[in-house]
């Protein structure tokens, strides 16, 4: 775990508001150009350099800030209030793009990429996911070891920022005898110029518009044995151990996104008139309205307890993915609510309000990223049992 920084509240604050002024009036703009050409815009990174936005998470030692969870989770939020193809760049950027380096990397690559990186120059992609056996131990991806270099061969799908990106960490079988006992993976760090590295663009999606995605192939590719990340054999961990705060920062992608909805509802039932009356003095969008705040509160709090955890070093797999689940809920029922109450005027794009429509789309996205509620219950179920075969929800059972 790296050492990190802890700013002031008063900071906090000012850098909180300073990057929700940033993504109103900045990138919330490219967001509605991405929506519809379904690529970054240049502008974006020019941003993202201008305001810190590469380098809020990077150790202070490769020029970054340094923030531990509990602060960048307040930032993460406000950046999550805008367009989420967005949010996921710099989520990743501030997250697994340089976590997995730094942790398992060798020094030769750290003191080439991590400043980089923290300048906005590098990004790292990851890329374990294929068709047919999802992310966990039966991937097919093989790297067999010649010499001092490893062959790669194998197709890995839905991998995002494929068309930005300047490496990718990819996850193989090393030995395929250990996929029961385990021992069997192994994660590489592949540069997009390796030759025997290709990438074909997938279909766009329904939401967060503007991250590539593509199958990426690995065919007879040769890599040198200083891109292993970690050692033999533990590529899978070093992947479950960058998802396990992935996940948490899954849940506040998606309360931001909540908390937004919240405040444009507000406006939007404090505005619309229907016989004589405001929406906001009828009692069923009273409800509303409260069980959305009510959800909302709870889940910042868990996400806040998530990322204590985590900067105490303390194991996370299992708030984790509470969460992350908890928060699928909560803004599965936030955006089914935010719709019921703007009505029809909800359901355009270009809403005067806001765009109560891409958020909509946006947030089913992040339902899937790092794992559907189905593999949330089974790794939280899995922590639940383990604790000594007893059933425990929480520390205070």
């Amino acid at each position: 775990m790296h050492k990190f920084e802890r700013i002031s509240e008063q900071e906090l604050y000012d850098l909180r508001m300073k990057i929700r002024k940033v993504t109103e009036e900045e990138l919330e703009p490219l967001g509605n150009l991405m929506d519809k050409t379904n690529v970054y815009p240049p502008e974006m990174w020019e941003i993202g350099k201008r305001n810190d936005l590469f380098r809020m998470t990077m150790p202070t030692e490769y020029g970054g800030m340094g923030l531990g969870k509990e602060q960048w989770f307040t930032i993460l939020e406000e950046i999550a209030r805008g367009n989420n193809a967005i949010r996921m760049f710099f989520h990743i950027a501030n997250g697994m793009g340089w976590e997995i380096l730094y942790d398992h990397g060798p020094k030769e690559l750290k003191d080439e990429w991590l400043p980089q990186m923290a300048k906005g120059e590098k990004f790292i992609a990851f890329a374990l996911t294929e068709e047919g056996c999802g992310t966990g131990a039966d991937i097919r991806s093989t790297a067999v070891k010649k010499g001092d270099k490893w062959v790669l061969n194998g197709k890995k799908t839905l991998i995002s920022f494929t068309d930005v990106c300047d490496a990718i960490n990819i996850v193989c079988i090393t030995d395929d005898s250990k996929r029961k006992t385990g021992g069997a993976h192994t994660t590489f760090m592949v540069p997009v110029n390796t030759p025997g590295l290709r990438m074909e663009n997938m279909p766009h999606m329904m939401g967060c518009r503007g991250v590539g995605h593509a199958y990426v192939y690995m065919e007879d590719l040769e890599i040198d044995d200083k891109y292993r990340m970690g050692p033999v054999g533990e590529g899978l961990s070093v992947a479950v151990n960058s998802l396990q705060i992935s996940r948490g920062s899954m849940a506040v992608c998606m309360l931001g996104i909540c908390q937004r909805l919240l405040e444009l509802c507000i406006k939007r039932a404090n505005d619309r008139v229907t016989f004589g009356k405001p929406l906001i003095q009828r009692q069923a969008i009273q409800g509303m309205i409260a069980d959305m705040a009510a959800e909302i509160h709870a889940l910042r709090l868990l996400c806040r307890d998530c990322a204590q955890k985590f900067d105490r070093g303390e194991d996370i797999d299992e708030i984790s993915s509470i969460a992350k689940l908890f928060a699928t809920g909560v803004s599965r029922r936030c955006t089914d609510t935010a719709l019921e109450i703007f009505g029809g005027i909800g359901y355009f794009e270009d809403n005067p309000y806001g765009p109560v429509e891409r958020l909509y789309r946006d947030c089913r996205a992040l339902w899937l990223e790092e794992g559907p509620p189905t593999i949330q219950r089974l790794t939280l179920l899995r922590s639940v049992l383990s604790k000594n075969g007893e059933m425990r929800t929480s520390n205070y059972a």
